[in-house]
């Protein structure tokens, strides 16, 4: 075949290329009869079967280059759309993943939906694993799902999981997953409901080799939070996040502030996610607790939760409404910091504001526009 009837047959066979994306059959025929003369095939199989752009058909293409035959990705397609996929997510999921077009439909895809199905999930809550995880239809995970749900316990905490984490099922569960329970279980005595919440958190954590995982759980007990309290979990979120020298650096500002080595401990072992707060953020939630709110350095070490409240939502807020009350000499304002600070809006709103409206009319009106950044204490006071 000449040069020129070779292109003039792939200009035929492109402006002859059926348009219907509904269904995977008119590309097959499109893969069939350009496998053999155009290289960009899979391209326009993609474009076809899944309205994608050239572009994006062009980034999907990589990964399946070795196609020649339509029979796999019109099965897969079909199988999608049988059981309720939403053409929207079928897209997305081919796009981040073009390689759940070369699965298996019987051998994976329909077992691992049936499975998921006899397990109580919907086709939403299935459409939405698809969506965040496409390879949950490219390998049979049937047995990685019993035996997950054997170590859980429970289906609800299977679908937290799978709904949320779902890429953790893609791990060695024998190798990897099992000894890492075990780890946390016996060793660091953590409940099922806090290790799923380690996973929804940190979904590496449960991956780890075992000799890493260990490490961590030594470096959050560094932090003060002995193993067997609620407060492990968080130092084990702390250092999963951070490196050693952000630590340090956010240890340092306790002691630039004159805090001791014993309170900062103290301090970390009741309340580790206070390191996951930026430096600038920490810094001026002390000062502003210390030279405003009147709360004294031994509080902070009893409650160092009041560094975590969000010093323009709540901090300078209800510290506008305590000194309110003070200035009306009202004996609910010599109630400690903490309790203006840790109850919940409507506790708050019915404790300290409603009752006192008919002595200080304007007191509601001030909180609402300091809450909404309005005033700030010293424009008040």
């Amino acid at each position: 075949m000449s040069m020129c009837l070779f292109v003039g047959s792939i200009h035929c066979l492109r402006l002859s290329l059926p348009l219907n994306r509904g269904t995977p059959f008119a590309a097959s025929n499109a893969l069939t009869q350009s496998s053999s003369l155009n290289p960009h095939f899979v391209s326009e199989y993609l474009v076809q079967s899944c309205g994608f752009s050239s572009d994006e058909a062009h980034r999907a293409s990589k990964h399946i280059q070795h196609l020649k035959s339509p029979d796999k990705p019109d099965a897969a397609l079909r199988f999608m759309r049988e059981i309720g996929i939403s053409e929207s997510v079928i897209r997305t999921a081919v796009l981040r993943d073009s390689r759940i077009l070369c699965s298996h439909v019987e051998k994976n895809m329909r077992p691992n939906i049936a499975r998921l199905k006899e397990l109580g999930f919907t086709i939403e809550e299935i459409s939405g694993i698809i969506f965040r995880w496409p390879r949950v239809l490219q390998f049979n995970i049937v047995t990685k799902l019993d035996s997950w749900l054997g170590v859980l316990g429970s289906v609800e905490y299977l679908k937290g999981v799978m709904k949320s984490q779902p890429g953790v099922f893609q791990s060695s569960f024998e190798k990897v997953i099992r000894p890492n329970f075990s780890f946390l279980q016996e060793q660091c005595g953590l409940s099922i409901c806090q290790i799923v919440r380690l996973i929804k958190t940190c979904p590496r954590l449960i991956k780890y080799r075992a000799e890493l995982l260990k490490m961590k759980a030594e470096a959050a007990e560094q932090l003060g939070a002995s193993r067997s309290t609620g407060t492990f979990v968080d130092a084990l979120i702390t250092v999963y996040f951070l490196s050693q020298s952000t630590i340090d650096a956010k240890l340092n500002i306790f002691r630039n502030l004159g805090f001791s080595h014993g309170e900062i401990t103290l301090m970390i072992s009741k309340a580790p996610n206070l390191l996951n707060k930026s430096e600038k953020k920490l810094v001026r939630t002390m000062e502003f607790l210390i030279n405003e709110a009147g709360c004294s350095k031994i509080d902070l070490v009893r409650n160092p939760s009041l560094l975590m409240y969000s010093l323009e939502n709540r901090l300078i807020p209800r510290s506008i409404v305590r000194k309110l009350l003070m200035s009306e000499g009202l004996p609910v304002a010599r109630s400690a910091l903490i309790s203006f600070m840790n109850k919940t809006e409507t506790c708050f709103v019915e404790k300290f504001i409603l009752p006192y409206e008919h002595v200080i009319p304007s007191l509601h009106q001030a909180y609402a526009d300091a809450s909404d950044g309005k005033i700030v204490e010293n424009e008040l006071l």
